[in-house]
């Protein structure tokens, strides 16, 4: 799944060099953490597009690549709210709309800021 989002925050975490992007996509709300070491901030305003994959070679083409695992893929009240873990940094997606991702299903992360 590919979304175009909008760099719509980018707050500092309590962790040093670590920060947290919040972006709107098409139909979907998304926050991920970084680390400053590993890709650098961007600014906000900024289009931000992220591939969530299978495939680790789609995900090379990206800027910025990493693997995780979903942690959890839920419904609270009307919001379908998913949770991948990049090793420890999170990705959170909140849609109106079902997410197709499934517990403990291998994902990779390619994500290119522009």
């Amino acid at each position: 799944m590919e979304l175009e989002c909008r760099v719509e925050d980018i707050t500092p975490l309590r962790i040093p060099r670590v920060y947290r992007v919040k972006g709107i996509c098409e139909e979907m709300r998304l926050e991920i953490e970084l680390h400053e070491d590993v890709i650098k901030k961007p600014s906000k305003n900024v289009k931000m597009i992220i591939n969530i994959t299978n495939s680790r070679e789609i995900c090379l083409n990206y800027y910025f690549c990493a693997h995780g695992y979903v942690l959890s893929n839920t419904t609270i009240g009307e919001t379908h709210r998913a949770i991948i873990s990049l090793h420890g940094l999170l990705v959170v997606l909140k849609s109106m709309k079902p997410i197709d991702l499934k517990s403990m299903e291998h994902v990779y992360i390619g994500i290119e800021f522009s």
